[in-house]
C-alpha cells in the first residue's frame, strides 16, 4: 500500500477509535494501526496527539455548523432527537461557547424538523462526556438515560465515549 494510503488508513483507525480509548475499538484495529504506524515510523501517542489537538480547533466553526458536524438524528419517546458529538481534547474551547450553542440548539432543530439538539461534548482525554441541557426535556433525558443528577445547564457523564455504543442505546425518556 502506499505510504500515503497508510497514512490514511492510520487517520480514520485513531479518529474513530479515539486511539483506543473508544469502547467500539477492536483487537483487529490496535492491530492494523501498530502495523500502519511501524510501517511509517509513527509513534501513535504523538501522532495521535496532533491529529486531536487539530480536531479541537472549532474556531473555524459556527455553532450551527458544531452541532451539525457529526450527528445523527433518532426518534426516542415519541420525540425526534438530533444526537450531535464533538471529540475534543480542548472540551474548554467548546463549552466557553455554551451559552451560544444552547440559543443554535433551538435554531437547528426548528430548521432541521426536530424536537431538540442534543450535544455530547466528548473529552477524549478524561474519558467523559459533557451534556449540554439547555431545558427540562433534555434534563429528565439525561436523569432517565444515564442516571444523571442534573443543576444546571451541563452534566459531566463519566466514561461516555461512543454515540453508537453508549449514548444510542440508552437514551430514553
Amino acid at each position: 500500500m502506499p505510504e500515503a494510503m497508510k497514512g490514511a488508513a492510520l487517520t480514520c483507525i485513531l479518529s474513530d477509535t479515539l486511539e483506543f480509548r473508544s469502547p467500539t475499538t477492536t483487537a483487529h484495529d490496535r492491530a492494523v494501526a501498530e502495523k500502519l504506524a511501524a510501517d511509517l515510523g509513527i509513534s501513535i501517542p504523538d501522532y495521535a496527539a496532533e491529529m486531536f489537538a487539530a480536531k479541537s480547533d472549532v474556531s473555524a466553526f459556527s455553532d450551527a455548523e458544531l452541532l451539525r458536524m457529526d450527528s445523527k438524528e433518532y426518534e426516542v419517546g415519541g420525540k425526534k432527537f438530533r444526537v450531535s458529538v464533538l471529540e475534543t481534547t480542548a472540551p474548554a474551547i467548546v463549552l466557553d461557547r455554551k451559552a451560544s450553542l444552547m440559543e443554535s440548539m433551538k435554531t437547528v432543530a426548528a430548521e432541521d424538523g426536530v424536537d431538540q439538539v442534543l450535544l455530547f461534548v466528548v473529552d477524549i482525554l478524561n474519558e467523559e462526556a459533557t451534556l449540554l441541557v439547555p431545558n427540562d426535556l433534555v434534563k429528565a433525558l439525561a436523569e432517565k438515560s444515564f442516571g444523571a443528577s442534573v443543576s444546571g445547564d451541563a452534566v459531566v457523564l463519566p466514561g461516555i465515549m461512543s454515540r453508537k455504543k453508549q449514548i444510542i442505546p440508552n437514551l430514553a425518556l
